[in-house]
Parts: structure tokens; sequence; C-alpha cells
């Protein structure tokens, strides 16, 4: 028997077909989904950031949404990062909360000379205030320590890493739990209504 026939007897070495041809199943797949995707606003930053890097395109003025955040903005009278820990009952957390909004504090003056750092800065900030505000404190007379955590975990700090961990900027889990801290410090977010 030859290659080209089938046990049947059948001779298939000149058939044709409008697709596959087979001796068994086809499974074919259509993936409509295969056009390449947009960068995100971050992804976009980092390619303008490298290219900053590369060409030591340095700025010596902060973007002004930036300065937003450098200006502490005092609601109720509990001001800092320690105030509003014990006010929340969470003052144990204080040494690895001062620790950890330190890394972000340098990471943020590290990168700051350069206008597309001050842009993803802008735009991690921004989301971490809204998602902290707007999402987190409401729950928080219904959350326990553990579930405030959980939420910040997965509304800020995984998103954060997400997107910037293996940039330039080597953003880590404990540095971005300090850019919450740090907006505690600066007055943007609390733990307590």
């Amino acid at each position: 028997m030859s290659t080209t026939e089938s046990i049947s007897g059948a001779q298939q070495s000149h058939a044709s077909a409008g697709r596959d041809l087979a001796g068994r199943d086809i499974n074919n797949v259509t993936n409509y989904n295969s056009a390449p995707r947009a960068a995100g606003v971050i992804e976009q930053l980092l390619e303008k950031l490298h290219s900053e890097i590369d060409e030591n395109a340095q700025v010596r003025d902060v973007v002004e949404k930036l300065q937003r955040y450098h200006q502490k903005k005092v609601h109720d009278g509990v001001v800092g990062l320690e105030a509003k820990l014990e006010k929340a009952g969470r003052a144990a957390s204080y040494i690895d909360a001062i620790e950890m909004k330190e890394m972000f504090a340098k990471l943020l003056e590290q990168w700051s000379l350069y206008a597309s750092a001050q842009l993803i800065f802008i735009y991690l900030l921004a989301r971490a205030e809204r998602q902290f505000n707007d999402i987190i404190l409401p729950q928080m007379p219904i959350l326990d320590a553990v579930g405030i955590n959980k939420l910040t975990n997965e509304l800020i700090v995984e998103p954060a890493v997400m997107e910037c961990g293996a940039s330039v900027f080597e953003l880590d889990h404990n540095t971005a739990l300090g850019m919450v801290y740090w907006l505690a410090e600066q007055c943007f977010v609390r733990w307590h209504k």
C-alpha cells in the first residue's frame, strides 16, 4: 500500500480541498484578538523615559500636577503618618510604614529629574489616591485591618508593581505600599473616618 492510499484503498495523492485536507479531525482556531494591543499609559511613558535617559534629557521644574502632592492637605487636624496610624489603631505598623514611605520618597526624588518619570508618578499617585479614597476608605467601618490591607494590595500595590516593577524604577511591593504611606504623610489618604 502506498503512503498516499488510505486503508480503504482510495487514492489521495492528487486530492485538493478548499482548506485543509486530513484523514482525521482538524481543529482550527480563529483568534480575533490577535491585533497588537495599544500600549498603556505607563508603558508609553516608560518608553519616553528610556529615551530621556539615553539622551540625558533632564528637567529642572516639577510638573504642576506633581507639585500638588508635595503640599500637605489637612482635612481633619490629624497631621502626619504617625498620627494617622495611631488614630486608626495601626500604631504598631509605624516602623515598617515609615521605612516604606522613605523608600518611595527616595524613588520619587531619584527620578524627578525626568519629565516622563514625573508623569508616571502623577499617574500612580492619582490612581492610588482615588482607589484609596473612593473604594477603600468608605469600607473601613466594616473591614478589619486584614480586609483593608487586602484591598490596598489588590487595588494599589499589585497594579503599580505589575506596570512598573520590571522597569527602570524597579518598583517592588514595599515601595508601592510606601507610596500609600507617603500619600498619608502628605494628608491625601487616611485610615480613619
